[in-house]
Order: C-alpha cells, then structure tokens, then sequence
C-alpha cells in the first residue's frame, strides 16, 4: 500500500521530466518551430539573467504589483463577501450588478484606464486587484450563507452578541471557503498582472516578455515565462501550507491527514 502511495506521488514528477524531454527532443531534432527552443536552451538563458541587474529589477517590479493586488483583492473580497451575505437586502440590490461586472475580463478596461493612469504599476494592481477581489468576494459569500441555522440558534441561546457570533461562529465557518478564493485570487492576480505588463507595457517581466518577443529572442522569453510559472507554484504551494497548518481543525483536513 505504501509503495503504491510512494508511485501515486512520483507520477506527476515523471510526467513532468517526460515532457519536458520529448521537448527537448523534438527540438534538437527540428521536428518543431524554431521558435520553441530546446528546454535547456531556455534554462542556460535563465541562469544567464538571473544575476543581472535588469532581472531582478522586474522581478521586483512583479513581486510588489502581485502581492499589492492580491492584499486588496482579497480584503475588498472578504468585506463585499460578508457584507452582501450578512445584510440580504443589500445582497439583491446588487445582485445583476455583481454579476455583470463577474464575468467581464479585467482586461477589457486597459483602454480607459491606460488612458487616466498611463503605463504605470498602479494600471497593474488595480486591474489585477479587481480579477482578484471576486473568487474571494463569492467564496466568502457562500461561506456566509451556509453557516448552519443550528449553529446561529446555539450562539442566540448563549447570549453571543452579533459581533462574538461573527467572530466566533461565521468566521470559522466561512475560514476554509475563504483559503480556496485565496488560492484562486493568486493566480488570477499573478495572470493579470503580467498580461497587463504585456499589453499596457507596464514595467516588469511582461513588458520584457513581450521586448524579447518582438525581437525574437525566444529563450530569453521563454526563461521569463518560465520564472512566472515558478512563483505561481511556489506561492499555490505556501498557500496550501498555511491553509493546512490554519484550518487542521478542520474535517476536510483531518481526513487528508488520515
């Protein structure tokens, strides 16, 4: 059982290493596009940036754009998410509203705000803060509206005022809907953030993505996208970290645990 667990775990690393060298086959063979270099091309180009001052300036100008995003995404989330699911009437005079501006990209308003902000990190965070604020906005909302009536009942019964019940009660019902928009609103955050960079030419990894794009230098281009695929795994997995090691109380934790 154990071994079958240890290949269970191994598998998504085989797949990966596997891909990665049918790539490289394949191009040292030309069997694809020139314009997709061979993988250790790609890596050889990375190590060749990383202790350059133009790097790590943009991958400053990123970090700061993605966490400042993600801050404001997520406590403008949590507070409409409370908000909209505690007050009910507020809730369905916003509802068309909310759901209207859900589903319309973040990217469509580049135009108008390239235009009052021009191509400065602010352009980045805002946008990016908007896609962020509405996985959390609706997990928070749901978390709300399904805390059980039995376990309102049992706070009333103690004599639990409205905010002891919020902190006692909704709170940590609402913890483990809220770590799931969390994770969400990260890699929303992180995708526009240099989709922007790229389009409106804000100063980052983006905006070098797309000059080395357009010059055709592909494995510095590709060594960038790699870097961005990186942190967004290693901010997925210091999420899931500090959701685990948060909510072990919690039955869905327990049972992984198990």
């Amino acid at each position: 059982m154990k071994r079958r667990f240890r290949l269970i775990r191994l598998l998504p690393w085989v797949t990966t290493i596997a891909i990665i060298a049918g790539q490289e086959i394949l191009a040292r063979a030309g069997a694809i596009p020139r314009v997709i270099p061979p993988f250790t091309d790609t890596v050889a180009a990375l190590w060749r940036m990383l202790p350059t001052e133009v790097f790590l300036t943009s991958l400053g100008l990123m970090l700061q754009q993605f966490v400042t995003s993600l801050a404001i995404g997520v406590l403008a989330g949590v507070v409409l998410g409370i908000l909209i699911g505690v007050i009910r009437p507020l809730n369905r005079i916003l509802r068309y509203v909310l759901e209207f501006l859900r589903f319309t990209p973040s990217v469509v308003y580049i135009p108008i705000l390239l235009l009052l902000m021009g191509s400065r990190p602010q352009l980045a965070i805002s946008l990016a803060a908007l896609g962020a604020m509405w996985p959390v906005l609706y997990q928070t909302y749901y978390g709300v509206v399904g805390v059980s009536q039995i376990m309102k009942d049992t706070g009333r019964v103690f004599g639990l005022s409205r905010s002891q019940q919020l902190r006692s009660i909704t709170i940590p019902s609402v913890s483990p809907f809220l770590a799931t928009g969390i994770r969400i609103a990260a890699a929303h955050a992180l995708v526009v953030v240099v989709a922007v960079q790229i389009i409106a030419a804000v100063p980052g990894i983006g905006r070098d993505i797309q000059g080395y794009a357009e010059n055709g230098v592909f494995p510095q281009m590709y060594a960038l996208i790699l870097v961005v695929g990186i942190i967004g795994l290693l901010v997925n997995w210091l999420l899931e970290m500090v959701e685990r090691r948060q909510l072990h109380w919690h039955a869905t934790y327990r049972e992984k645990q198990a």
